[in-house]
């Protein structure tokens, strides 16, 4: 569907995106931290992995289950703060700008 601004009438209109980029970014922040606060059991997993190879293997078993553990965090917050960020686009916030006059507006006004 294509718009046109609705103080100047150009058609020169771009997606803004704001709620969906800070969600994203909020997400994923909150969503690591959460992770790695969680990586113990990781960690403890990893290194119950790990113990058949011994002390470096238990190591070894222990880095990868933390950093596995953060690394799933951070990409469900990043994945959950986006479709927010997205439903805030939609109906609360501008997600819409003319690149000819800087107009924002909401697509459904």
């Amino acid at each position: 569907m294509s718009y046109s601004c609705p103080d100047c009438g150009s058609e020169s209109i771009i997606d803004c995106h704001t709620g969906r980029n800070v969600g994203s970014v909020t997400g994923g922040v909150a969503g690591t931290a959460s992770g790695i606060a969680g990586a113990s059991s990781g960690a403890s997993a990893g290194m119950a992995a790990g113990a058949f190879g011994g002390p470096v293997g238990i190591a070894l078993g222990g880095l990868a289950g933390a950093l596995l553990g953060g690394l799933a965090g951070g990409v469900t917050g990043t994945l959950a703060g986006a479709k927010i960020g997205e439903k805030l686009d939609q109906h609360v916030l501008d997600d819409l700008e003319c690149d000819h006059c800087g107009h924002t507006f909401r697509s459904h006004n």
